[in-house]
């Protein structure tokens, strides 16, 4: 019988265990350290500093005017056919000159969280779950009848024919006609269109009509922009997450948009609060207003456009709309 086997088998088995108990020590006393370095320093806390400048090369706009409001919440811009400036806030909508000075203003029978006004100067606005239409007298012509409890409304688009509207709460594109009749909803998923269905975080949800009468949509969780045809066909996207300038960052980004008379594409974001410009390709171009500009958590930069191309932003913290305009001096204008 070897018994220098069993000798050998107990040194190995002992030395297993120690080698076990150094490691348990080492690797439990590393972890107890790194806990106590990440209470000290927040480990899911980033520097976002870098990312706030990133860009302020590319500034082709500024600032040329304010319009302080009178509105404790200020809620959605649109621009008329005569360079109007339409706001709503509180339970009103506000018509103001090229100055500022309030020409009318509309009571509404509770928040407006978006509007739109048509080439007729007929205002539509839209309140959590349905649109009300005021004639240019602001007249209210009509109340439409809501899609459904569960509507949030978040945005509205007008065509010659046809009015869109954006349904935060049921991931979906109303098509109406301009009488309020319900003809179609856009964007359900649909894989064999490969419609790949909205994902929206949270209520901000917009849409556009391109130059060419292409309806353009935010899908904010996927931080593109999708392309339909008016009938809802899924046409082209573009768009990715980034935090540099290049991309659109946080949760769901972009939350405001408008296309530009020649195509170009007009963003907002929050999280990072800045306002960029796209070509029509969804290539990066410039920045018009960089977080900078905007105070701590700011966020619902809607955007409006007019005739001359200057953008309006508002600013819900500040109580502002806050006007820019192309750099005269910036090397990308013609």
């Amino acid at each position: 019988m070897d018994t220098k086997k069993p000798k050998t088998d107990r040194l190995i088995t002992g030395l297993i265990i120690f080698l076990s108990v150094v490691g348990i020590l080492y690797f439990g006393g590393r972890a107890i350290y790194e806990n106590t370095r990440r209470n000290q320093e927040n480990p899911f806390e980033y520097d976002v500093e870098g990312f706030k400048r990133s860009g302020a090369d590319r500034v082709s706009h500024h600032e040329v005017r304010r319009i302080q409001l009178d509105l404790e919440h200020v809620l959605a811009i649109a621009i008329g056919p005569n360079d109007e400036l339409y706001v709503s806030g509180d339970s009103f909508i506000c018509a103001l000159d090229k100055e500022g000075r309030v020409l009318n203003r509309i009571e509404t029978v509770g928040p407006v969280h978006c509007l739109a006004v048509d080439e007729n100067g007929d205002v539509y606005a839209g309140l959590n779950d349905h649109v009300e239409v005021f004639d240019n007298l602001r007249i209210k012509k009509s109340s439409w009848n809501s899609p459904g409890k569960e509507a949030i409304f978040t945005s509205i688009a007008v065509s010659p024919t046809a009015i869109f509207v954006a349904d935060a709460g049921n991931l979906v594109i109303w098509k109406f006609d301009k009488a309020g009749d319900l003809l179609q909803r856009i964007g359900d998923k649909d894989e064999a269109k490969d419609v790949h269905g909205f994902i929206i975080p949270s209520p901000y949800f917009d849409v556009a009509i391109d130059p060419d009468g292409f309806l353009w949509a935010a899908n904010t969780g996927r931080h593109t922009l999708e392309n339909f045809t008016p009938d809802g066909d899924l046409r082209t996207a573009w768009g990715e997450f980034s935090m540099e300038i290049e991309g659109f960052c946080g949760c769901c980004n972009p939350t405001h948009f408008i296309i530009l008379e020649d195509g170009t594409f007009v963003t907002s974001e929050k999280g990072l609060p800045r306002v960029k410009i796209y070509n029509r390709l969804g290539e990066f171009v410039s920045v018009v207003a960089g977080p900078d500009l905007f105070r701590e958590g700011t966020v619902g930069l809607d955007l409006a456009r007019d005739s001359t191309q200057r953008i309006y932003v508002m600013d819900p913290v500040q109580k502002a709309v806050r006007i820019f305009e192309a750099k005269p001096d910036w090397e990308g204008s013609e």
